[in-house]
């Protein structure tokens, strides 16, 4: 019975997990990573820096990860940098999307086991991705956010 049990908590949290990796925010289906992001600055406590250059849209479920991970960088800039600037920088070489979020505060930000930026890893790891953390003490505090994709260029519909 009890292993019954194992297996079937096993599958339901499989399942969750399964189904928390597709949710795919509005925003971003509505106007992609870009307003995603510009969404996630507009909602910060403090004013964000948006400079983007992209030339069409990641995958969606890269275009997802992609934004969970700078809205994370911001969460944890906002609760531990004290930082009076904050920006978020993407850009994309033809084969790899490099999501930059960095702050002038503190610094001393870290990749620890059970913290945040750990979950970015984690997270962008399933796409072949890498996050670094450059914070030295005083700051300033970067994190690189890069997953290898290729970009859909999206026509603009036409109009009537």
């Amino acid at each position: 019975l009890i292993a019954d049990a194992r297996a079937s908590s096993r599958t339901a949290l499989a399942d969750l997990r399964s189904l928390v990796r597709g949710i795919h925010p509005p925003v971003l289906a509505d106007r992609g990573l870009v307003g995603g992001v510009e969404a996630l600055a507009l909602a910060h406590p403090r004013d964000v820096e948006v400079d983007v250059a992209l030339t069409g849209r990641p995958p969606a479920p890269v275009e997802s990860a992609v934004y969970f991970a700078v809205a994370e960088a911001l969460t944890n800039s906002a609760k531990h940098a004290a930082a009076r600037n904050t920006w978020v920088w993407l850009r994309h070489d033809g084969t790899r999307l490099t999501a930059l979020v960095g702050d002038d505060g503190v610094g001393g930000a870290q990749l620890t086991p059970s913290g945040g930026l750990s979950g970015i890893e984690r997270r962008m790891s399933a796409f072949d991705g890498t996050v670094t953390v450059a914070s030295p003490p005083g700051g300033p505090t970067i994190v690189t956010i890069t997953v290898p994709c290729d970009l859909t260029v999206v026509e603009p519909a036409a109009s009537r």
